[in-house]
Parts: structure tokens; C-alpha cells; sequence
């Protein structure tokens, strides 16, 4: 599946490279889902998604993000576990997205008083 994302034949996908094949698969993705799934894959910020990058994150978000299209179309909730156990299995992962967030906050905030714009 990476090699036929890979369209330039490098090992490591563009954002476009990345987002258009997601694009073209019928996991119920949104753009929402798929730029989220960039940014979580893309650990070294180097705007090239690895396939040591991909593979954590990838199946298990596309697991998530395909359940949650599918029980949304059947019109039911998706169950949440205690938030303890989420903690649990996906604290690195929490962690990740806390720091990409912290990392565009600082960004965003000219002033460096906290607060940033809409």
C-alpha cells in the first residue's frame, strides 16, 4: 500500500503524496481525518511522511476513524472506554498530539501572552 502511495519512488510520501491516496481509498475518511493522520505521522517535521513515521500511527487511526464513518451511516454512538484505559493504550500518542498542538499555539501566538486570535 506505501509503494503504491510513493509516487516518486523515495520511501517517504508527500503531504500530497499521503493525502491523495487517502483520499482514493474507502476508509470514509474526511480531510479532517486524513490532515490529523498527517500530522501525527509526520514526527521529524521534515513535510515527508517515512513508513517508520506511517506504520505506528496508521492502522490504528484508520481502525478508529473507519469505525466511528461506519457507526455514524448506522446513525449509532461509538462507546467510550473509561478514560483511564484510553490513557493507558494511547498515552504516547497523546502526548504527540499535545506537543504539535503546544508547537503551532507557540507559533500562532505573536505576542507571547497566551492568547491567540481566530
Amino acid at each position: 500500500m506505501f509503494r503504491g502511495m510513493d509516487d516518486s519512488g523515495n520511501g517517504k510520501l508527500t503531504y500530497e503524496e499521503f493525502k491523495s491516496a487517502f483520499r482514493s481509498l474507502s476508509y470514509g475518511l474526511n480531510d479532517n481525518d486524513i490532515n490529523m493522520l498527517v500530522a501525527l505521522a509526520d514526527e521529524d517535521k521534515d513535510e515527508l511522511i517515512s513508513w517508520k513515521e506511517f506504520i505506528p500511527i496508521g492502522i490504528d487511526a484508520i481502525k478508529t476513524f473507519y469505525t466511528r464513518n461506519i457507526l455514524k451511516k448506522k446513525g449509532e454512538k461509538m462507546k467510550h472506554p473509561d478514560p483511564e484505559s484510553l490513557k493507558l493504550v494511547y498515552w504516547d500518542e497523546i502526548i504527540k498530539v499535545y506537543n504539535i498542538l503546544k508547537i503551532k499555539f507557540e507559533e500562532a501566538d505573536e505576542i507571547e501572552d497566551g492568547i491567540i486570535s481566530l
